[in-house]
């Protein structure tokens, strides 16, 4: 019972998962720059036409 509960879990995550790529992928994305650390700046436009992964997080 535990494994076809977990199966089903990672099934509904998956789809979950590749609905939103998917809604992602169809909704344009606004150009942005970001400063690096080292004082550089960096846009989204120089990324145009490659898969790019952003992962903003938090930490107090």
């Amino acid at each position: 019972m535990r494994i076809l509960l977990r199966r089903a879990r990672f099934i509904v995550f998956l789809i979950g998962t590749l609905l939103v790529a998917r809604t992602a992928m169809a909704a344009p994305v606004p150009d942005f720059t970001l400063q690096l650390l080292d004082g550089k700046s960096i846009a989204l436009k120089d990324f145009r036409g490659k898969p790019v992964l952003i992962n903003f997080f938090h930490s107090k």
